[in-house]
């Protein structure tokens, strides 16, 4: 499956998502959003590799905190695999 990420820039929803920084380890980043109409809150987080447009784990949680945590996991799996 290859999935992209969509351009929100493009979109009047823009405005509704908030982005939080990005993560990375090695040549692998991690890119976190919420959409603010949601309730409860759900948190995306969104795997890819530097220079691609293919997402590699996209994941859902109920707050920041455990998004993080889960892609610190997931981000430290891919470069470990990759060593």
């Amino acid at each position: 499956m290859n999935l992209e990420m969509p351009d929100l820039s493009a979109h009047s929803d823009a405005r509704h998502v908030v982005t939080y920084d990005r993560i990375r380890n090695g040549s692998f980043f991690a890119d976190f959003r919420r959409d603010k109409r949601l309730y409860p809150e759900v948190y995306h987080c969104v795997i890819q590799r530097e220079g691609a447009t293919q997402i590699l784990t996209w994941t859902q949680h109920r707050s920041l905190e455990l998004a993080i945590e889960s892609a610190q996991r997931e981000l430290k799996r891919l470069c470990d695999a990759n060593s």
